[in-house]
């Protein structure tokens, strides 16, 4: 047995090898941590924002949205956090199915509103923070999705 250690006749390396996963960004989001991650964000941007923290942050649209957005925001996120804890896997893939419609249609309708007026009125007007923010949420919620459907052609 030492004698195989020493001279490196084990299968140590190929198991290692084998076990290895390839590194792949999207594949690691599922619908529950999708929810768990946005809506503990979300409850963090409506407590920083209901106590005005967010708005010190920066002047861009990103951070000064109005009072009542904020509101939503902390709302809808101990909704989704409750969603996601309890289980209801219907109302989870919802939820995300949600979120990916509804952040991808704001993402790219406050993109092309921010276009539209920095034509208008100049470059100084072109602050595309918000709609950024929204079409990566989209994003990442039609990764958690697209990422469910694997799981279960795989099982």
């Amino acid at each position: 047995m030492l004698n195989a250690i020493t001279s490196g006749q084990t299968n140590a390396p190929q198991q290692a090898r084998q076990y290895k996963r390839p590194l792949r960004f999207g594949a690691r989001w599922n619908v529950v941590r999708f929810l768990l991650t946005g809506g503990t964000i979300l409850v963090i941007l409506g407590i920083t924002g209901v106590t005005g923290l967010l708005g010190s942050v920066s002047r861009v649209n990103l951070f000064n949205p109005p009072t009542w957005i904020h509101w939503v925001h902390l709302c809808f996120g101990v909704f989704v956090l409750a969603v996601a804890v309890t289980g209801n896997k219907k109302l989870q893939i919802g939820l995300a199915l949600l979120a990916a419609v509804a952040g991808t249609a704001l993402g790219l309708g406050g993109l092309a509103s921010a276009l539209y007026a920095a034509t208008h009125n100049g470059m100084q007007a072109l602050d595309v923070s918000d709609p950024i923010a929204h079409l990566t949420v989209g994003t990442v919620a039609i990764s958690a999705l697209r990422n469910r459907k694997r799981e279960l052609s795989v099982t």
